[in-house]
């Protein structure tokens, strides 16, 4: 066989390992269900983002093979959004959706449909950062740090509709926030010891006051914190990392 067909052969080899490697390929991290007697687990990058009662396995199949027909095709972390429409609230990446969740998928929680569905996006958030997001940089850092814990405030209402600094609209569904200086599109994990619960932000605006506070985070994360009630709250930030380009060819 001629040396330079096998040299081709090597470089594409070589290639596609690389971008394997990079986790670049359509296929790289395709989400999956695993099931046991009791719940379906839907996970993507080996992360679980949510467990189904058993009883409602074939809707944690469809929302996986939806999320992977997405995956293949690629699309931006910004295209995923919950929306209300007629009643039913739903998650989806663009216009497509994903999942129309309804209170038994969240078992014994009965969670409501539209606290799922952000619930579900936080954890998304979470799973692709992990494995998309690139090496740590010192502009990621928060007061010098990519670990870190501090005052936390919220905004909403008379924000709806306007323009963030990256030039997105809020909306009250959003899981944002606005930082002082990290780079838009970054992912932080925010989490509130006074209720031990989570959240994953994207950061998409600035803010200019409140020296002695950390993020300002959207009303919807701060739903999720079970931090609404509160002006101010103690809570700890860690830095996932910056993502933007999500799966494709």
């Amino acid at each position: 066989m001629p040396t330079n067909f096998l040299e081709k052969i090597g470089i594409v080899l070589i290639f596609t390992m690389s971008a394997i490697q990079r986790g670049e390929t359509a296929n790289a991290v395709p989400s999956a269900v695993v099931r046991d007697n009791v719940s379906v687990a839907w996970r993507i990058g080996g992360m679980t983002i949510w467990r189904f009662p058993a009883a409602h396995s074939d809707d944690a199949a469809e929302l996986s093979r939806r999320f992977n027909d997405q995956y293949r095709g690629g699309f931006k972390i910004e295209d995923l959004r919950v929306s209300e429409a007629g009643g039913k609230w739903s998650l989806l990446i663009g216009d497509r959706v994903l999942i129309s969740p309804n209170s038994k998928h969240s078992g014994a929680a009965a969670l409501r449909p539209d606290i799922l569905a952000l619930e579900l996006m936080s954890r998304i958030y979470e799973a692709l950062g992990n494995v998309h997001a690139p090496a740590l940089t010192p502009e990621h850092r928060i007061g010098g740090k990519y670990d870190v814990s501090g005052p936390v405030s919220w905004y909403g209402g008379k924000f709806i509709g306007k323009k963030f600094a990256n030039g997105e609209r809020f909306t009250d569904t959003h899981l944002t926030a606005a930082a002082r200086d990290l780079p838009f599109g970054t992912l932080v994990k925010v989490t509130a010891p006074s209720t031990g619960k989570s959240v994953v932000v994207r950061i998409t605006d600035r803010f200019g006051g409140h020296k002695d506070r950390l993020l300002d985070v959207s009303h919807a994360a701060a739903e999720l914190l079970g931090i609404r009630r509160s002006g101010v709250t103690e809570a700890r930030l860690e830095v996932i990392g910056r993502v933007s380009g999500i799966g494709g060819n």
